[in-house]
């Protein structure tokens, strides 16, 4: 099947097996905050934490072939997304995460579009490039572990991580980040208040 044969029903389809897959988890210990607006995905529906989440090191190569962490993004409200080549769901995602970059460009807002298969950022480079995917960054996980790390084997997965760089909600599967829905999300973290909630471990 192309990527042009995918439509976002069957993108739906496909991620049902991979969201289930995910099973319980630590994003059981999800809550959906009453004040926090919603996004409906696919598959899965994005769910706020109830106390900011530490995550796990998350390492990622740019383009360039240096190394970073979420600690090189702190100040900004990150959509850090798990993505790999091989997932129907994923490309159907990709190009609504490439124009949420766009719309939010001067905002201090970063898509974070961490490829999870590729051997060489080239190769990502290259997948996005045929994709015409132009405003995401290309990323990579050197290490093959960042999945591990978060116990997370759902794929696409995505997190709102906040300018403390906390995670604050989770979402398994695609959704329209790109969708009035998605948009008031984002905007809701870039306007938020500082909270005091402590922070605890993933």
């Amino acid at each position: 099947m192309t990527g042009d044969a995918i439509t976002r029903r069957t993108a739906m389809a496909m991620g049902a097996a991979a969201v289930a897959a995910a099973g319980c988890g630590p994003a059981r210990a999800a809550r959906l905050a009453a004040t926090v607006p919603s996004l409906t995905g696919y598959v899965g529906d994005y769910y706020a934490f109830d106390r900011p989440q530490i995550l796990p090191p998350i390492v990622f190569e740019d383009v360039a072939g240096n190394r970073h962490d979420l600690s090189d993004l702190a100040g900004r409200i990150v959509l850090l997304n798990f993505w790999a080549t091989w997932c129907a769901p994923c490309l159907v995602e990709m190009p609504d995460l490439d124009r949420l970059q766009t719309l939010f460009s001067s905002t201090g807002f970063a898509v974070l579009a961490v490829c999870t298969d590729a051997h060489s950022v080239q190769a990502v480079g290259d997948f996005l490039a045929l994709h015409g995917l132009r405003n995401l960054g290309v990323y990579l996980d050197p290490t093959g572990q960042d999945l591990h790390n978060c116990a997370i084997s759902a794929i696409p997965t995505s997190f709102i991580v906040d300018r403390a760089g906390h995670a604050r909600g989770i979402l398994a599967g695609a959704a329209r980040w790109d969708s009035a829905a998605g948009q008031t999300l984002i905007n809701y973290y870039l306007t938020e208040a500082p909270i005091n909630t402590p922070a605890r471990n993933w």
